[in-house]
Formats: structure tokens, sequence, C-alpha cells
């Protein structure tokens, strides 16, 4: 049960007490370089309160929309955040409020990747008759905005299929919409499936930093409708999607109703969505972290080590990285962990 004086803490369990426990037990018999909590919205709390139990430097991952984490850092933990000694964000919209709160040299913008060689193109089979629209995920996503554009379209009688992957507990959200299928518990494999069938995913969001659901069709080589709100342009132009106002509706479907009319338009940025996918994938973004992980260990500063990154790959060098090894601390819930790196 939570009490009053940790309710800033958005989805902190006793799972992730045990976890960073367990850390510093664990970082007294054998130092690590530096530790990485992937999750620091939520996951990292005793750390931060016993920072001087640990015994090497601390970078932690953030990933929800700032004003989520506003009250927290500007109120209860403000006196701890010197603990920090680097912060990881996934989108720019963030870097304005995180280099306030920790200084501008300890906070980086390093993208979200995705697994370019799981997800990548198939064989696409264009629908002569229908445009194949697909929805996928649920994490602040504008659902008010979906019905409508879907019911839009159904008013129009545009020849299009939509096909959802959401869990059940939102199919009500998209109750009466026609032309749509609903899915839930698909395996990764059909999931694939659909992006690469699909002429492009439809994501209207309220709001966003990086999009797992964006990533995954930009690798299958399906562009991306969306709003030009928080991280999106971080990861959608032009050239592999279009971007709208929040709410748009209208704008959208006028879209829609014009891919109906051509297609190519929504093919000719097959090529392009996939090659901007290759700009996230997990090696490309493992290599910008361990450049942290090298500055913060070192003393020196990650934002100038992330532009040095940055500018070797621009101009096609190779970044200089010494070899490290990655022990997970934790086990109790998989993708939510803290790490402990040791060269």
């Amino acid at each position: 049960m939570r009490s009053r004086t940790d309710s800033y803490l958005l989805d902190y369990r006793y799972e992730d007490l045990l976890a960073e426990r367990r850390l510093l037990a664990r970082s007294r018999l054998q130092k690590p370089d530096v530790v990485h909590v992937l999750y620091g919205d939520d996951q990292l709390d005793l750390l931060l309160r016993s920072r001087w139990l640990l015994p090497c430097p601390l970078i932690a991952s953030f990933h929800l929309p700032t004003f989520r984490v506003e009250d927290r850092f500007e109120r209860h933990q403000k006196h701890l955040l010197a603990g920090i000694d680097a912060a990881i964000v996934v989108s720019r919209s963030q870097l304005k409020d995180f280099r306030c709160w920790l200084g501008w040299d300890k906070v980086v913008f390093v993208p979200h990747g995705i697994d370019t060689r799981k997800f990548c193109p198939g064989d696409y089979q264009p629908q002569q008759r229908r445009v194949r629209l697909l929805i996928v995920g649920e994490h602040m996503r504008d659902w008010e905005a979906s019905h409508r554009i879907i019911d839009e379209c159904n008013a129009r009688n545009l020849p299009v299929q939509i096909d959802a992957v959401i869990g059940q507990v939102l199919w009500p959200f998209l109750t009466g919409c026609a032309n749509t299928r609903l899915h839930d518990g698909i395996s990764e494999d059909d999931l694939i499936k659909l992006y690469r069938q699909a002429d492009a995913l439809l994501i209207p969001v309220i709001d966003s930093t990086a999009n797992n659901a964006l990533l995954e069709s930009l690798a299958c080589g399906t562009p991306v409708i969306s709003n030009s709100i928080g991280g999106v342009p971080d990861y959608v132009d032009e050239t592999c999607g279009w971007l709208f106002g929040k709410g748009e509706v209208f704008g959208i479907v006028k879209l829609i109703e014009k891919i109906c009319s051509n297609p190519e338009m929504a093919w000719s940025r097959r090529e392009s969505a996939r090659r901007k996918s290759l700009e996230f994938s997990w090696d490309r973004v493992a290599k910008q972290v361990v450049a942290v992980y090298e500055a913060v260990a070192g003393g020196d500063s990650p934002a100038e080590a992330v532009a040095a990154w940055e500018e070797s790959s621009r101009l096609g060098l190779t970044y200089p990285t010494a070899q490290i090894t990655q022990t997970t601390a934790t086990d109790h819930r998989p993708v939510h962990d803290q790490n402990a790196m040791y060269s």
C-alpha cells in the first residue's frame, strides 16, 4: 500500500524495491562501472534515496512526457536529483525540462530502438479494392479521434479496411465502427504480417515520446499517420508518413480519401519508411548508449560524448568504444530493470 509521501511514484512496485536492494547489495561485493536504470520514471526510488550506498555513477532512462514526472522532480525529489549522473531521454520534447532539473550537460537524447532484423518488410501485395489501415497499441492513444476518423471514412463510403490490435478492455472505444476487425493476444509473427499488409499505420495520440508501434511499422516498411506532438516528429518525417495537429480528424480523413484514389501516395513511402527505421536499429542505439556509459564512468560529459558520436556517424567514422559487458541485476520485470555494467 502506498503512503501519501510516496504518491509521486507512478508504477513503483514491491518487486522494484527488492531489485534496488539486491543491486545495492551486489554493488558492494563487486563495484560496477555504472548502473543504468532503464525506466527511471517509475522504477527508480531507493537508489536515489540511498545514493551514498551506490559506489558508482548512476544513469537513468526516462520514457514518459515530462508533465508525468514534474511533481516528483520539482517537489518531492528535487533535492536528490544531483545523484543522477546522466539522464537518457527518448524524445527531444523531454530535453528542456530534464536539462532544467539536472543540468544541460547531464541530459542526452538517445532514440528508442527497434529490432530491424525481426521487424522487416515482406512481400507487400497492395489491395486493388480497399486501403488497409492498422491501429496498434494503447498508450496515450486518442481514441475519440480514432473513432471519429473511422466513422467519417464509413460515412463517405471510402473503401477502407481497418485492423486494430488492442487489448479487449479497449474494444468498447471502437464499438460500432464498421469495417474494423479487432485483434487481441496475437503472436508477434502475426502482428508483423499485419504491418506488412497495411498501407499505413493509423496512430492518433494525445501525447508521445517514443512509440513502439510506430517504430515497428516503419521497420516493416509501412508509413505512419499520426500527430505532430511530443516525440513523434523525432521518428517520423514527410518522407515516411504524415503528421497532423493534435485531435485532427477531417485532415486525416481527407488524406485517407486521397490514398484511396491514389494508392501510390502510400506505396511511394514504403522504402523511405524502412530506411528511416534503420536510424533506430538497436545496433546503432546501443553504440550511443555505450558512449554515455564510457563518458560517465570516465568523469566526462555525456552530452559531449553523444554529440561526438553523432558527428562521427555523420562523417562515416568509427567512434572508439571499450568492451563493456552487461549483467542483469534483477529478473522480476524482464523489460523494466536495473542493469549494472562491468568492464
